[in-house]
């Protein structure tokens, strides 16, 4: 069962699942105004990477990513990022300067022979989402065949992201993940 927001409670502790102050007076007057026993179910989640709908992922060509954080001064990839990955899709990435650089040092292959990957290094947070939405918008122009034909030519970067992700990266995690912890323990035993 999914859990359930209490509105009479978000009135009360002017809290939205214990973790959000409500300071807005209007939001305030908006919830005041709901039924005080009414209960609302979350939305569930069902593109979660285990339980994702690959379907969806299938009916369009170009992903675009907004990452948790995008004005942001590090970055930070998470799974909304490995779900195009995993579905084997293109995507442009709306996210913090270096998102793209970041994930290559990673490991994974970009765009950049397909589009102008620029947008990862400019500074300005609105710069960076214009320089996104225009490539957003010269793909859209792209008829259909065009789109399948550069399907075709994406094909390995394509393949080379989802098979590294699923037959590589968590191994050489582990490897780093162990190495710092046998860097970390040395000094107890020299």
């Amino acid at each position: 069962m999914l859990p359930t927001i209490d509105l009479l409670q978000l009135t009360s502790n002017t809290r939205i699942n214990e973790k959000v102050l409500i300071q807005s007076n209007q939001l305030r007057e908006i919830i005041a105004e709901f039924p005080s026993q009414q209960k609302f179910k979350n939305f569930e989640d069902s593109y979660s990477i285990t339980g994702m709908d690959n379907a969806l992922y299938q009916q369009a060509f170009l992903q675009v990513v907004t990452e948790t954080v995008c004005n942001y001064p590090s970055t930070f990839i998470s799974e909304k990022t490995i779900k195009p990955i995993v579905n084997k899709r293109p995507f442009v990435i709306v996210g913090p300067v270096g998102s793209l650089a970041r994930l290559q040092s990673l490991g994974f292959k970009t765009f950049s022979d397909f589009w102008d990957e620029s947008y990862d290094v400019i500074d300005s947070f609105e710069d960076r989402i214009t320089a996104v939405v225009t490539i957003v918008e010269t793909v859209c122009g792209y008829s259909i065949q065009e789109l399948q034909s550069l399907c075709v030519k994406m094909e390995d970067v394509l393949n080379y992201n989802f098979n590294y992700y699923v037959n590589e990266l968590e191994n050489i995690e582990l490897q780093k993940f162990e190495q710092a912890c046998i860097e970390n323990l040395k000094s107890r035993y020299d």
